[in-house]
């Protein structure tokens, strides 16, 4: 975890990182209400009427989630491993897999990865919520898989208000503040 008294020196490439790791952040509570509302929309609940919703948020999803993984800033390797590699791997799987059936599966690896996301920066901030939402992201996949539709939408939704959140208060601090301490990052 960064400490406030450090201030680190932030070429380009750094600042460059930070604002694509905070963009992901932010597309990703975006992203969850759209799916929240793409599954409405599919089961009838609300009438939207778009057919491209749930493509869209399956676009945002792997956009979001590609955005923040290449550019998390966490000090332990097999932390790091861990949280980029279940993006990694939801994104070949939202890739490869063709059935509607599956889609919870690439999408739970994808809120895998932001469940760390989520716990990582719950040391930083005090977000209403933001240390639930491993088990708000866990009980939508699961809800999925066994399509109980309501109790997916209400999760999905609530964690993706809790995600704008985060990414308003991520917004409002200095970029150096997502590096820490470069000296401390296990390679």
């Amino acid at each position: 975890m960064a400490s406030i008294d450090h201030i680190e020196k932030l070429d380009a490439l750094d600042k460059l990182s930070v604002v694509t790791y905070r963009t992901g952040i932010t597309l990703f509570g975006i992203t969850l209400i759209v799916f929240s509302l793409a599954i409405a929309d599919d089961i009838g609940f609300i009438l939207i009427k778009n057919d491209y919703l749930m493509e869209l948020a399956l676009a945002l999803f792997a956009v979001s989630s590609a955005m923040s993984a290449a550019n998390l800033h966490v000090y332990d390797k097999k932390v790091r491993l861990i949280i980029t590699w279940s993006a990694w791997i939801g994104l070949v799987l939202l890739i490869t897999i063709d059935s509607e059936i599956l889609a919870w599966l690439p999408i739970g690896f994808l809120c895998v990865c932001f469940s760390g996301i989520a716990l990582k920066e719950s040391f930083c901030f005090k977000v209403i919520g933001l240390k639930a939402i491993p088990f708000l992201l866990c009980i939508s996949i699961l809800m999925l898989a066994i399509e109980v539709w309501l109790i997916a939408i209400i999760c999905l939704f609530l964690s993706g208000v809790i995600f704008i959140f985060l990414a308003i208060q991520k917004w409002r601090m200095p970029l150096h503040f997502d590096i820490g301490n470069k000296a401390n990052y296990q390679i």
